[in-house]
């Protein structure tokens, strides 16, 4: 085994739960589709100062777009640099839709006690302090949404096949949860849900 191999750390995020971990400044971090079809909620904040974290809001504003590309910056409500989007195999995500939480299966659907992203956050995150309210908007890697011409919302289908990921460099010391999201009530999440593999400490 190389010596890059080894520094290397890979996690698995189990279908429908959430793994948090930290990310040192400079350092390379991958999110895989293991399976394909499933979205990947990814939340992060500064490890130094947790008040300040990765904002949706403020990475449209930021890019003039609702999407992101490769060479792009990911910004904190503080509206600077958190991380750099490096690679990317799909190119559908999204920056609009706020995570899963209980309340919205029981309102949308009528459903209660389903596992949710922001319960998934809140569990794995507390170990550093940070609590629900503490937790932004995720950007939702591999989520497939859309604005149509009257200004609508359209949820569609993953495109993610097995293996596409997004590779992001930190640009501050970071910590960070993925949520390998357990929505399976609608065509954005599908009806089976599936593992999420976080790699970190990659060599480019």
């Amino acid at each position: 085994m190389s010596s890059v191999e080894k520094d290397m750390k890979e996690i698995v995020v189990p279908a429908g739960y959430a793994r948090a971990f930290e990310v040192e400044k400079g350092e390379i971090f991958r999110v895989t589709d293991v399976e394909g079809g499933q979205i990947a909620d990814l939340v992060a904040f500064n490890t130094l100062d947790p008040a300040e974290k990765l904002s949706s809001s403020h990475t449209r504003l930021a890019l003039h777009s609702i999407r992101f590309r490769v060479g792009d910056s990911l910004r904190t409500n503080l509206r600077r640099p958190m991380m750099e989007i490096i690679e990317d195999t799909v190119g559908t995500h999204d920056m609009l839709i706020p995570a899963c939480d209980e309340q919205r299966y029981i309102v949308d659907y009528g459903v209660k006690d389903h596992r949710s992203c922001v319960a998934n956050f809140e569990e794995v995150l507390a170990p550093w302090g940070i609590a629900r309210e503490q937790i932004p908007d995720p950007l939702n890697i591999f989520e497939n949404s859309a604005i149509d011409a009257n200004g609508g919302l359209v949820n569609l289908p993953v495109e993610s096949k097995a293996g596409d990921h997004v590779t992001f460099r930190a640009l501050m010391d970071l910590v960070c949860a993925v949520s390998a999201c357990p929505m399976d009530l609608n065509i954005t999440g599908g009806e089976r849900i599936t593992d999420i593999l976080v790699t970190i400490g990659i060599n480019l």
